[in-house]
C-alpha cells in the first residue's frame, strides 16, 4: 500500500510539475516580448545617458578656470547690483513720501497765508472805510 501512495504521489508530482511547466511557457510567451522590448529601450536609454555625461564632461573641461571665475565674478555683481537697485527704489519711494508730505504742507502753508493776506486786507479796508468816514463827517469845534 505503501507503493501505491508514493506512485500516486510521485504522479501527482509530474502532473504539477508538468502544469508548472506549461503555466510557465505560457506566461513567457505573453510577457517576454514586452519585457525583451523594454530591456532594448533601457540599454538605448543608458547609452543615451552615457554619451550625454561624456558631452557634459567634455564642455565642462572645455571652459578655464579663468572663464569660470569671470562667470562667477558677474554673478556676484549681478547680486550687488541687484541689492543696490532694492536699496535705490526705497530711497526713491522715501523720497516720493517726503516730497508728497512737503507739498501738502506747502498747500497749507499757501491757504494759511491766503488767509492771513485777506484778513490784513479786510482790516485795512475796514479801516479806511472808518478814515474816510470820519473825513466826511465835519467834526464840531
Amino acid at each position: 500500500m505503501s507503493e501505491e501512495i508514493s506512485d500516486s504521489e510521485s504522479q501527482d508530482i509530474l502532473e504539477h510539475n508538468e502544469t508548472i511547466r506549461a503555466l510557465s511557457s505560457g506566461l513567457l510567451q505573453i510577457y517576454e516580448p514586452k519585457l525583451k522590448k523594454v530591456k532594448d529601450n533601457l540599454k538605448e536609454l543608458i547609452n543615451k545617458q552615457n554619451d550625454l555625461q561624456i558631452a557634459i564632461t567634455t564642455e565642462k573641461q572645455s571652459y578655464s578656470s579663468q572663464q569660470i571665475q569671470e562667470v562667477n565674478e558677474m554673478v556676484l555683481k549681478t547680486r550687488a547690483y541687484k541689492d543696490k537697485v532694492a536699496r535705490i527704489k526705497m530711497q526713491m519711494h522715501q523720497i516720493h513720501q517726503r516730497t508728497k508730505n512737503l507739498r501738502a504742507k506747502a498747500l497749507e502753508i499757501q491757504e494759511l497765508k491766503v488767509n492771513q493776506c485777506a484778513s490784513k486786507l479786510q482790516q485795512l479796508h475796514y479801516e479806511e472805510s472808518l478814515v474816510a468816514s470820519s473825513k466826511r463827517t465835519p467834526r464840531k469845534s
